[in-house]
């Protein structure tokens, strides 16, 4: 009979404990997206919501942002920039952000498709890609897959080849069936504080912006975008080995940006073995500067896009 009653009594507490973490992590989703709320606009393809902000005027230029990452990697100095010359996209990349996540794994070739679908529900033509690191994956599938599609594509701390320094290490753990579940009683805020801590090691030798910093470590930590970033992990270096065997046979104009700085990926391994196996590829090697090229110079990414577009 003890042992029964202690059963019930550790069961229920162990009941307790879970909806009180539901409840916290619940009312922490909340707060985040109460103080940071979508910007721009959605646009439904294949039953993925994608969210997306446009300014300006012109040729299309389509942001793509690191992993993990949502529109706002592209800080206004530096959309404001590209949208001075550009009609400028950037969206939250499926599972990040404010999109939704497909049923089906979201692969890099899976999410190329997805933004091909937007793009023309968009009514866009010819746009140039650009994408930051882990989103470099999806441009170069799309220049793989939609060459005619696009007028060329511009790839910032490419990681092309090889995953050097995965962002999260549990990523094996992805494919996990109660990985949902079970990230609903990860607490919010340290997770939102490691963000942190691997943001400044991002931005190095360049500050931390404040608000940036504020909303990703609101937003990156609910558990819908932990998933997200836990899969896009797990499904890249596989892509990677089927689409590296082909990519010299990319024949668009294509701009690598690199910082020299950077102690995320290896230049060496990614950046410079693609340019030498794209040979008409342009490279940019950007002094005393680290991962976050996007978001730390603006004039350096408007200049690489005009190398395609002007």
């Amino acid at each position: 009979m003890l042992w029964l009653i202690l059963a019930v009594i550790v069961l229920g507490t162990l009941i307790a404990v879970a909806i009180a973490y539901d409840w916290y992590t619940n009312q922490a989703i909340r707060r985040a997206e109460a103080e940071f709320p979508p910007q721009g606009n959605f646009v439904k393809v294949a039953g993925v919501k994608l969210h997306y902000i446009c300014k300006g005027s012109g040729q299309a230029v389509i942001l793509l942002h690191d992993n993990p990452g949502f529109l706002q990697d592209y800080l206004p100095e530096t959309f404001n920039c590209i949208a001075q010359e550009y009609c400028a996209y950037a969206f939250d990349r499926p599972g990040h952000g404010y999109s939704t996540r497909p049923n089906q794994q979201a692969t890099p070739l899976v999410q190329a498709q997805l933004l091909r679908g937007a793009l023309q529900k968009l009514g866009i033509e010819k746009p140039i890609l650009v994408g930051h690191c882990w989103s470099s994956a999806i441009v170069l599938a799309y220049a793989l897959r939609y060459p005619d599609e696009i007028s060329g594509i511009v790839l910032i701390s490419a990681i092309a080849y090889k995953v050097t320094r995965a962002l999260l290490p549990l990523a094996k753990f992805a494919q996990f069936p109660l990985l949902g579940m079970l990230l609903k009683f990860i607490p919010p805020i340290p997770i939102g504080r490691i963000f942190r801590k691997r943001l400044r090691e991002a931005f190095s030798p360049t500050p931390l912006p404040r608000e940036y910093a504020k909303a990703a470590q609101a937003l990156w930590a609910r558990p819908i975008q932990i998933q997200a970033m836990l899969q896009d992990n797990s499904s890249l270096q596989s892509t990677l080995n089927i689409m590296k065997k082909h990519y010299g046979e990319i024949n668009i104009p294509v701009v690598i940006v690199i910082g020299d700085a950077d102690n995320f990926i290896s230049p060496k391994i990614n950046a410079y073995r693609l340019h030498s196996h794209i040979p008409h590829s342009q490279l940019c090697v950007l002094p005393k500067t680290g991962h976050a090229i996007p978001q730390t110079q603006p004039e350096a990414i408007l200049k690489a896009i005009n190398l395609i577009g002007k």
